[in-house]
């Protein structure tokens, strides 16, 4: 729940109370969201033979806790609909110059991303925790432009690297929603012999983050072999 209030609201403080609070943020966001993948993988290990993840959680921790959990869900699920359509407007209307930077396009914005929402949900895909997982992968791009970019400071990072980053991120997105849905994982087959999701979201993920870093890497070498040669 950290991320609209942070990224949306967060700097109405100073500098300073800002950045701490991105920081502290973090190590609190990687505890819960650890947590969060914990109880799963507990409950995934005590269900019973081809009972689901809810009704085993019921069994194993009481109704109650459960309609907390749902809750949870719903309030992280609106939150991040709140910044996804405020970032797609931002994104359409501002950055791309698709229209005019006013309130009236920047609804029309939304409202086509909202349509290709449902568009997801009437081909089959109602899952929460796969919309969860296709949207984190998505944003894997972004592990190489914090690391590289922000945290050293690199500016000398081609072009084609953010490409590659975003491209395999996308990618694995696009592969992951088919493998999440059990009509489209038939065809598609298992992912190096893993046929269980979550082990090809594992696999898928382990190679969008490996992808973006080399490719930064590579582009960081590249431009500095570059450089010289352009000058003289």
């Amino acid at each position: 729940m950290h991320d609209p209030v942070m990224m949306d609201r967060g700097f109405v403080a100073d500098r300073n109370t800002t950045r701490k609070s991105f920081y502290h943020a973090a190590w609190i966001s990687f505890l819960c969201i650890l947590a969060f993948g914990l109880v799963g993988v507990w409950a995934g290990l005590m269900k019973l033979p081809g009972e689901q993840l809810l009704p085993a959680l019921s069994r194993l921790i009481g109704v109650w806790p459960v309609v907390l959990f749902n809750l949870a869900l719903i309030v992280s699920c609106m939150s991040t609909l709140d910044s996804a359509f405020a970032s797609a407007a931002k994104l359409t209307i501002i950055d791309a110059g698709v229209g005019r930077p006013r309130v009236r396009d920047g609804r029309i914005a939304m409202g086509c991303f909202l349509a290709g929402g449902l568009l997801l949900v009437v081909i089959g895909s109602k899952d929460l925790f796969a919309a969860v997982a296709v949207s984190g992968t998505a944003s894997m791009y972004l592990i190489p432009v914090v690391f590289y970019s922000l945290w050293l400071g690199r500016e000398d990072v081609p072009v084609w690297s953010y490409l590659v980053s975003f491209a395999a991120a996308i990618a694995a997105a696009i592969l992951y929603f088919f493998y999440s849905n059990p009509s489209y994982a038939s065809l598609l087959g298992p992912l190096l012999g893993y046929e269980h999701k979550y082990s090809k979201l594992l696999i898928l993920c382990a190679g969008v983050f490996a992808t973006g870093m080399i490719a930064f890497a590579i582009g960081i070498l590249t431009e500095k072999r570059s450089r010289p040669l352009a000058k003289a």
